[in-house]
């Protein structure tokens, strides 16, 4: 088994949701900017590491959030989050978790039954936005592939993105470390000629 430490961890702005999401739209009526982050604080609850936010928005709400690690998503009591912006910074000698993993926007709507029950994790969590130390800040365009892999105690989330310039690259997401890793850029034509037609 490779070991992902030689892989670097970059900046990331990642997508929660809780619905497939290919085309990322935002609706003027329920989206919230958020300010600053007031308070946050990490914690074990029955076993899962859950970070806890109250957060400001731009129009002045006070909105307390809640990430659970485990099953990859954002809430709000009372209110789901239809989707949220979340910047998972690389460095991680920080006070906390949820210093380390901040959200900057997010889709709220009043609570009904829209979740799409068993969602993959590879679709309630997708990269939108990352840098290295090597590769300028690139916006995510397009996920080509994404698959799921066990791995012992935890689970390394594999996408293969195109971006806005035309490149791709292999990222991972590991959940119990909360990292993103940049595995490879990947071969344009080489890429098209092994999966062209493949499902995902």
């Amino acid at each position: 088994m490779y070991t992902m430490n030689k892989f670097p961890i970059v900046d990331m702005i990642a997508l929660y949701s809780v619905r497939r999401i290919e085309t990322i739209t935002w609706s003027p009526d329920h989206t919230y900017h958020i300010e600053k982050v007031r308070s946050c604080h990490s914690r074990t609850d029955g076993g899962v590491v859950k970070s806890f936010y109250s957060v400001e928005t731009r129009r002045g709400e006070i909105l307390d959030l809640v990430y659970n690690e485990e099953e990859l998503t954002w809430s709000l009591e009372g209110r789901e989050i239809e989707k949220i912006l979340v910047q998972i910074h690389r460095h991680k000698h920080m006070h906390s978790r949820a210093h380390r993993i901040v959200p900057i926007r997010l889709e709220l709507r009043k609570m009904r039954e829209t979740n799409e029950p068993g969602l993959p994790l590879t679709w309630r969590v997708q990269p939108y936005r990352f840098q290295t130390g090597k590769i300028l800040s690139s916006q995510v365009i397009e996920i080509r592939t994404r698959h799921l892999e066990n791995v012992m105690i935890t689970k390394h989330l594999h996408y293969v993105v195109r971006t806005d310039q035309n490149r791709y690259f292999h990222l991972v997401f590991i959940q119990d470390e909360q990292d993103w890793r940049f595995m490879q850029e990947v071969d344009e034509e080489l890429f098209f000629a092994t999966h062209f037609g493949r499902g995902v």
